[in-house]
C-alpha cells in the first residue's frame, strides 16, 4: 500500500531579459517567509545554468492545500503580481506525490 507523506511542487519561471536579479531579489525576501508557514517543509530557489533567464523552485509541503494556502498569501501581499512583473510568461507548476517507501 502506498502513504503519500507529502507532496512536492516544481515551478518553473521564465523570466523576462534584464528581470532576473529583481526576480532573485523578491524570491529572496518571500521565500523565508515561505519556510516559516505551516506546512512547509523546503524550498529551494535555482537558476539554470544553461539560461540564466529561468528560474526554478523546488517546494516540499505537508499537502496540496498547505501549497494553495501559500499561493493565497503571496496574491495577498502582492508578492504573486511582483513575480509576474518579471516574467516574459506564464509560471509552470507541477505537482508530486512523495511517498515514504522508498
Amino acid at each position: 500500500m502506498e502513504v503519500i507523506m507529502s507532496i512536492t511542487c516544481v515551478s518553473e519561471f521564465p523570466c523576462a531579459p534584464g528581470k532576473i536579479d529583481e526576480l532573485i531579489k523578491i524570491f529572496h525576501e518571500a521565500l523565508p517567509l515561505a519556510r516559516g508557514i505551516s506546512g512547509c517543509e523546503k524550498i529551494y530557489f535555482s537558476i539554470s545554468e544553461t539560461d540564466p533567464n529561468v528560474a526554478v523552485t523546488f517546494e516540499i509541503w505537508n499537502s496540496k492545500i498547505d501549497h494553495e494556502k501559500y499561493l493565497s498569501q503571496l496574491t495577498a501581499n502582492g508578492t504573486l503580481s511582483d513575480i509576474q512583473f518579471c516574467l516574459s510568461g506564464f509560471p509552470k507548476f507541477n505537482f508530486f506525490n512523495n511517498f515514504n517507501n522508498f
